[in-house]
């Protein structure tokens, strides 16, 4: 790995570009924050007559809630109650209501993958029962059926974790579920679930973000 590292920096030295006007040799590396792109551009030009990879990375919190959508896979999530009968409206919670929440994913693509299934909780939410994902302890809840193995899963304060391998020509659908609280009254921004191929960021697919309240319980 040193001697390939060696050997691409090697060659990166022959590189010649023009950045916003002045020569620059070799590789070329920049933060650049959004304060310095109000109104400016940055111009990068190929002096040589090789081709030039260019990687740009954004990071950062999106000013507005984005959109469901739909690359290579697609997901729900839906919420029901312990008996299986589903929850229509979940924009208003009673503060201590236990309610399970069912995670579905199918591919659009039957290609090979590692997958990593995420659902992030609002702030008023807990996971009540880290157990109940596949190979756990469904008790009473025998509607959910069967559900596939995870490689790994994770049950944090503020998500839920599961990561499955898929192999070519794979057909199975994927079906998580979980017991959430409702333990905090307040309003919440409720982030969507998401579902990515964690080798091929170009595939993934996530549920509509939207609101939630959790109302007091009556005294």
């Amino acid at each position: 790995m040193v001697l390939a590292a060696r050997a691409f920096a090697k060659d990166a030295q022959q590189l010649s570009l023009t950045i916003d006007g002045v020569e620059h040799k070799g590789n070329y590396f920049r933060t650049v924050r959004a304060a310095e792109l109000q109104g400016k551009t940055i111009r990068i030009a190929n002096n040589g007559d090789r081709p030039v990879q260019v990687v740009i990375g954004i990071r950062g919190a999106p000013s507005e809630a984005e959109p469901a959508a739909e690359k290579g896979f697609k997901i729900s999530r839906t919420y029901r109650m312990l008996d299986g009968t589903p929850i229509s409206d979940v924009s208003k919670i009673t503060q201590n209501e236990r309610m399970v929440v069912v995670l579905r994913v199918n591919q659009t693509e039957q290609v090979a993958g590692r997958l990593l299934l995420v659902d992030f909780l609002p702030a008023g939410f807990e996971i009540d029962n880290p157990r109940l994902v596949a190979g756990g302890e469904t008790g009473d809840l025998k509607w959910l059926g069967q559900m596939p193995e995870t490689v790994h899963s994770e049950f944090r304060d503020d998500r839920f974790v599961a990561a499955f391998n898929y192999r070519d020509g794979d057909k199975t659908p994927i079906t998580v579920a979980y017991i959430v609280r409702a333990v905090s009254p307040g309003k919440y921004a409720h982030p969507p679930a998401m579902i990515e191929d964690m080798y091929r960021p170009d595939r993934f697919a996530r549920t509509e973000a939207s609101e939630v309240e959790v109302v007091p319980a009556s005294r």
